[in-house]
């Protein structure tokens, strides 16, 4: 599909129709100014470009050009357009269409038609998003240089059942309260390829002795894998990354868990009566 063509059908459904851009604006609840930009090649999020093809009566694989032999369930349309944009852009598109998923299942009018790219770059603290109901719970951060959404309806059993030991958890949090040991996590992150323990330690300014229990920890995790390598003056043992993309995940959350508590929400939608945890593990009871 060329990057073009969803604008060039507006346009050319919009003069068939005698419609203006002010008109189709106001026919699909969007301004002037956002059909002119579908029309130089800006994308409709996904609801919106379904109110288009309702009110032109056709449907969404005639919207963008396609003709495919489907179901005619969203599901299907959104495989077959991601498998159609550019490698370089499918995160970006996809996100596009988290948010418009997002924004529905917030039932918020005033957030129709925000788009997380005009939020300001850096913005850390008016762009979460969050819905929360005793069906699951979702979050969207809608800032422009980092947006991301996470989606996790509640098992039949509540969370609980998805959760760890609490022990391992403390084990976890006590190994990254290091300081050193966070520094060589960081360090890990920034690794594509083999390292040393000699360059870990040059780059982090941490004791190569310190630098070998801690990625002897790592291994023990899963988090990176020993290899070794002959070299003329003798074996040298490397570490190669395993490559958890997790990791930013879990650094991303943590980071939002640092922010003041002053901040406030772009879309807050809380319909939730339950509590999160249904009941507290038994290793979490304080023993008397």
């Amino acid at each position: 599909m060329e990057h073009n063509q969803i604008g060039d059908k507006i346009r050319e459904l919009r003069t068939r129709n005698n419609l203006t851009q002010a008109d189709l604006g106001k026919l699909v609840g969007v301004s002037m100014q956002a059909v002119s930009k579908w029309e130089r090649g800006g994308t409709p999020d996904i609801d919106v470009l379904l109110s288009v093809a309702k009110y032109f009566n056709i449907s969404l694989d005639e919207m963008v050009g396609r003709t495919v032999n489907s179901t005619g369930r969203l599901e299907d349309v959104l495989y077959t357009a991601m498998q159609e944009v550019p490698e370089h852009k499918k995160i970006q598109q996809a996100c596009r269409y988290c948010w418009a998923i997002f924004k529905g299942m917030s039932g918020i009018p005033g957030v129709r038609d925000y788009d997380y790219s005009t939020a300001h770059p850096g913005d850390t603290e008016s762009s979460r998003c969050r819905v929360s109901t005793d069906e699951g719970i979702g979050y969207f951060f809608a800032a422009q240089d980092a947006p991301m959404m996470a989606i996790m309806p509640e098992p039949k059993d509540g969370y609980d059942m998805a959760l760890g030991d609490v022990k391992d958890y403390v084990a976890l949090f006590r190994l990254l309260g290091d300081e050193d040991a966070m520094r060589l996590f960081l360090f890990l992150c920034t690794r594509t390829t083999l390292f040393s323990e000699r360059l870990a330690a040059q780059s982090t300014g941490i004791v190569e002795e310190k630098v070998g229990q801690v990625l002897d920890e790592f291994e023990c995790r899963g988090w990176l894998a020993k290899e070794t390598a002959d070299m003329d003056d003798g074996p040298v043992l490397l570490y190669r990354p395993t490559y958890k993309e997790y990791f930013i995940f879990f650094l991303f959350f943590a980071r939002d868990m640092t922010v003041s508590p002053q901040f406030w929400y772009l879309s807050n939608c809380t319909r939730r009566k339950a509590p999160l945890l249904r009941d507290l593990p038994a290793d979490a009871r304080a023993e008397h």
